[in-house]
């Protein structure tokens, strides 16, 4: 499989640059899929991740310490071999500012005659920093209808015990398909996107709703709190003709209710079937909303970011990262100090691939991405003055870097 550079793009007004991301580290080596990352307050960094060993797919999370060493990888999931590794459905980690970690993840049940497997979504917490977990619940609430997909998720963790699952659900043109043998897949509904909320730290799951009904069925889902206690989610939707652009929605009722979702650019990209690319999304620390993203339109093909300065009513005027570019992942994060992170794939430049970061206060753009390594899929973390980024690596190792206090 072919490895892309990968790129760290991050603005910053400094006056001389230093190494963004000093510590090195290789935390995975056999059968890893790809990791995302979380800092919790006491700058620790974790790392989670599926790993398939003999037809077994399992949670993997380890932890890094201010010291930069990595302590040995534990088991998420209490029961064994219930996960699987997606590229665009990753074993999700975020840690609250309580100090409590949670991961999320998808599992894989073949269904005979179906293209596509069935999947729930399971979930854990840890109270002891991921040194131990609770054992596995079911976010999705179907488990005893039809057997169908609920995948393509996000996590996000904020004051209060509030905890937000997004994901991608495909129950309703599952049960199309139950009901009406041979229907044609043009008559059937596209996925719907909902969420699950918690308001005591992870512990129950107490209100679910569908924040949008046709939505492109395999780009990732993304999350974002505000301060004002906001809750923003991020998708690709289907409009009609088969285009495709980024949406946000909003909800300012804790999950009760979302407002319509609001098109952050009208890529007006027309593709009939599914890029494998979702969007990322963040907030900053005066409240601005930043959505990453690929756009596959034929006169603008390449990753863009866009901010939003009114909770994601509206977006300004976006701007390129990396164009003329294949389907690409880019992520976005903000630490303690203000300064906005940016990695994402380069696909291709000089006859390879690379992943890059780079980054920005004041609002300037540094002058030149940084190549932090070679692989595919980064993942992205920023919170004090500490950030990390993970992505995977040649022959499935799970690589880090990460940037000191």
């Amino acid at each position: 499989m072919r490895m892309r550079r990968l790129t760290v793009a991050v603005m910053a007004g400094a006056a001389c640059w230093v190494e963004p991301f000093p510590v090195d580290l290789t935390i995975a080596s056999e059968g890893a899929s790809n990791p995302t990352v979380s800092i919790a307050p006491d700058g620790t960094v974790l790392a989670a991740w599926v790993a398939t060993r003999s037809d077994t797919s399992d949670v993997f999370l380890t932890r890094v310490g201010a010291d930069g060493r990595a302590v040995t990888p534990i088991r998420v999931n209490d029961v064994v071999g219930d996960a699987a590794p997606h590229e665009q459905a990753p074993a999700q980690v975020v840690v609250g500012p309580d100090g409590i970690v949670h991961v999320v993840w998808t599992t894989n049940t073949p269904i005979p005659g179906r293209r596509f497997p069935a999947s729930d979504l399971r979930y854990a917490r840890s109270t002891d920093g991921g040194l131990t977990f609770a054992p596995t619940v079911t976010v999705n609430d179907d488990v005893a209808g039809p057997p169908s997909s609920h995948t393509f998720h996000d996590v996000a963790a904020g004051k209060d015990g509030l905890v937000v699952i997004s994901w991608l659900d495909g129950r309703v043109s599952d049960s199309m398909r139950l009901a009406e043998p041979g229907v044609s897949e043009d008559h059937l509904p596209g996925s719907d996107i909902r969420v699950a909320i918690s308001f005591d730290a992870g512990v129950s799951f107490v209100r679910r709703a569908v924040v949008d009904t046709n939505v492109c069925p395999c780009c990732r889902t993304s999350l974002a709190l505000g301060a004002n206690g906001g809750i923003h989610v991020a998708w690709r939707k289907v409009f009609s003709g088969d285009v495709r652009d980024i949406v946000v929605a909003t909800s300012h009722d804790a999950g009760e209710s979302f407002d319509p979702p609001v098109r952050v650019h009208g890529d007006n990209w027309i593709y009939r079937g599914c890029p494998h690319a979702g969007p990322d999304l963040t907030t900053d620390l005066e409240g601005q909303l930043h959505v990453a993203w690929y756009t596959g339109a034929p006169h603008r093909a390449g990753l863009y970011h866009a901010v939003s300065a009114d909770g994601g009513m509206t977006f300004g005027s976006p701007t390129a990262l990396a164009e003329s570019q294949p389907p690409s992942q880019a992520k976005v994060a903000v630490d303690g100090t203000g300064v906005i992170w940016m990695a994402w794939e380069l696909r291709g430049e000089g006859g390879g691939d690379r992943i890059v970061s780079d980054w920005f206060d004041i609002g300037a753009w540094r002058p030149d991405p940084v190549t932090v390594g070679t692989g595919r899929s980064p993942a992205l973390a920023a919170a004090g003055g500490r950030r990390a980024i993970a992505w995977l690596g040649e022959s499935g190792f799970v690589r880090v870097r990460i940037g000191p206090e």
